[in-house]
């Protein structure tokens, strides 16, 4: 077959590709992240690149105009490879590192002195053998770890590996480090090395857009290094029903999401240990965390009957695996421990949320959100658990709007309007260049609209408000956020009607989640003590926003927690943890999950939710105030 050359730019990488592959393809193939939204579809129109020599085959799809394509733009998941090409790729379309997300609590988890974490390094000496005595290095190797170690295991053994090398060093080193791994309460001594050795950990967050690693210490605990990417399965769709379709209707196509999602972890971990020296057989140990469809598509588990009735998954909890089963580039010994999902949609990640929030250990009735690509709900106290997935899909991380983006560099993440100047002051993250809006800064846009009156309770934009900012463009009513040249780009970043009746939408899926679990419990919102908002959006965005908008009940701002990456925390719990690994048991067990879709009432309440911030004002009184509208 044919290949040809492709040089992407502005970084100058070079790679080798088969005749016919798209240039998203290729560039994935390469390591030149190119954003993608809409899973290679063109549809989103994000990953704009333009041909400056060469020429390219395939179609310019429906998102370019007559002039961008005149200019050489092409979309880089319709573009086919048919010559040598020399890409370049604009700011707006390149993928930046990720904002990572971390526990808020302000303290890390710790290693108890009488609990087993999931592997260890185990410094001792061997006694020297003697002659007429009959136990071999192994015993004597067994015997040192259990004297080390003790009333930790049910059982201990010793793998093959360990063993061809222990003759050599148990000879000629006055010291050795074993490392031990955890088997579900069976010890397993992974392998041993000539004197002290260090041995580390990996606490992972499989989210559906992002995938966070963190490296741990397993001497004492504490966090080493991060590293955080977006989940490479991003180019075979946004969503997990899109990657659960592709998984179906493609062939080799469960392999394809499973490599991706595994060269995801992998250059994360490789990244965060060669920052720091760390050779990847020094990790020894990993707890992953993922929802449902993540747990199956990392080790290649067939997930079609996630989405198929009755919504039963392959599996929800599973045995400790090694890193070689699950293609981790780890040692190849090394206990993995996956979180126990709870159903088809409500997964790990949520298990180890409510682990590591201890809201069961709590009397305080506590609605728990993570709020990512889906809404995962929980609601409970110490004597009861309830939850439920909504599909809130993926507007509030910027997917499926014209300018919208991931928390990356350049994404406008606060907003706010002044109405009487007609000033939008904005904060980036990392004070960059602005490139764009992600899900913080769309709840704030989408709040300061309403109280200005640019917007209406249906989120249409008021074309008579006076301001240059209201405007029509491609047919649709619009508000500028930002003036294009006054940042130096030839487009201007706006939020048009469309996008907000997007973000509607998913907010009112989330709203409806918790209306429909509280109300067939029989519980007011006002009897909610406290609510505890995870993960990567849900960190960042403002409370009183939320509230405003109605993706959030109308509590009082006090009781609202931001508690940071409850899933990577969990993770790192159940690194150093039986008792949490047993715990996360119990809780996934605990746990009665509500399927929305057949759950009497959540589609009345999503419909009367797509208003700002309610059909009934009533349920929002502190709103209504502010907006002095009568309740």
């Amino acid at each position: 077959m044919n290949s040809h050359i492709v040089v992407f730019q502005p970084d100058g990488v070079c790679v080798e590709a088969e005749h016919g592959k798209t240039l998203l393809e290729v560039a994935a193939t390469a390591g030149v992240a190119i954003d993608s939204a809409c899973g290679g579809q063109g549809t989103c129109g994000k990953c704009r690149v333009v041909v400056t020599l060469g020429r390219a085959g395939g179609q310019p799809g429906d998102q370019l105009s007559p002039a961008e394509i005149q200019q050489g733009m092409a979309l880089a998941c319709q573009a086919t490879l048919e010559d040598d090409l020399v890409v370049e790729i604009p700011p707006e379309s390149q993928r930046t590192d990720l904002r990572i997300l971390t526990s808020e609590s302000g303290t890390e988890p710790s290693l108890a002195a009488d609990d087993v974490p999931l592997a260890r390094s185990v410094l001792l000496r061997l006694p020297e053998p003697k002659f007429g005595q009959e136990e071999g290095d192994a015993e004597r190797l067994l015997g040192a770890v259990t004297a080390c170690w003790r009333d930790g295991f049910e059982g201990l053994a010793i793998d093959l590996p360990a063993l061809r090398s222990l003759p050599a060093l148990a000879r000629h080193e006055a010291d050795l480090s074993a490392f031990v791994g955890d088997f579900d309460g069976w010890g397993r001594i992974l392998g041993v090395a000539p004197g002290s050795q260090p041995g580390y950990g990996l606490a992972v967050d499989i989210g559906t857009t992002t995938v966070v690693v963190y490296l741990i210490d397993l001497s004492n605990g504490s966090f080493v290094n991060s590293c955080a990417h977006l989940n490479d399965q991003v180019s075979f769709g946004e969503d997990v029903i899109s990657r659960i379709i592709y998984a179906q209707e493609h062939a080799g196509g469960r392999a394809e999401l499973r490599d991706a999602v595994r060269h995801t972890i992998n250059r994360c971990l490789l990244r965060a240990a060669d920052e720091q020296g760390i050779s990847p057989d020094q990790v020894i140990a990993a707890a992953c965390v993922g929802n449902t469809v993540m747990t199956h598509l990392l080790l290649d588990i067939d997930p079609s009957g996630i989405r198929r009735d009755p919504y039963i998954p392959a599996v929800r909890s599973l045995p400790t695996l090694r890193g070689s089963e699950v293609g981790l580039r780890i040692n190849p010994a090394a206990p993995i421990y996956l979180a126990p999902c709870v159903s088809s949609y409500v997964g790990g990640d949520v298990t180890a949320g409510v682990l590591a929030t201890s809201m069961a250990d709590s009397p305080k009735l506590t609605l728990f959100v993570d709020l990512g690509t889906n809404g995962e709900i929980v609601v409970g106290n110490q004597e009861w658990l309830v939850c439920c997935s909504c599909s809130a899909g993926p507007a509030f991380e910027g997917s499926g709007l014209e300018y919208g983006m991931y928390a990356t560099v350049g994404a406008m993440e606060r907003v706010a309007y002044d109405p009487e100047s007609d000033r939008v002051t904005y904060r980036t993250i990392s004070d960059a260049k602005p490139r764009g809006i992600c899900g913080s800064g769309l709840v704030d846009a989408l709040a300061e609209l309403l109280r200005a009156g640019v917007v209406d309770r249906a989120g249409r934009i008021n074309l008579g408000f006076p301001s240059p900012r209201v405007r029509v463009r491609n047919e649709g009513p619009e508000f500028v956020l930002i003036w294009g040249e006054e940042i130096g780009r030839e487009s201007d970043i706006s939020l048009g009607e469309d996008d907000i009746q997007n973000l509607i939408r998913s907010k009112s899926a989330v709203y409806a989640g918790v209306a429909t679990l509280l109300e067939t419990l029989g519980l007011e919102t006002s009897q909610l003590e406290r609510a505890l908002l995870a993960g990567g959006f849900g960190n960042y965005i403002d409370a009183e926003n939320a509230v405003t908008i109605g993706l959030l009940p109308d509590i009082p701002l006090e009781r609202i927690q931001f508690v940071g990456n409850t899933a990577i925390a969990g993770a790192h719990m159940a690194l150093l943890s039986r008792a949490a690994r047993r715990r996360a048991e119990d809780l996934a067990h605990r746990m009665t999950n509500f399927e929305l879709s057949t759950t009497r009432g959540y589609m009345d309440r999503y419909v009367s939710g797509l208003f700002l911030p309610h059909t009934d004002l009533t349920l929002f009184p502190s709103v209504a105030r502010r907006l002095e509208v009568e309740a």
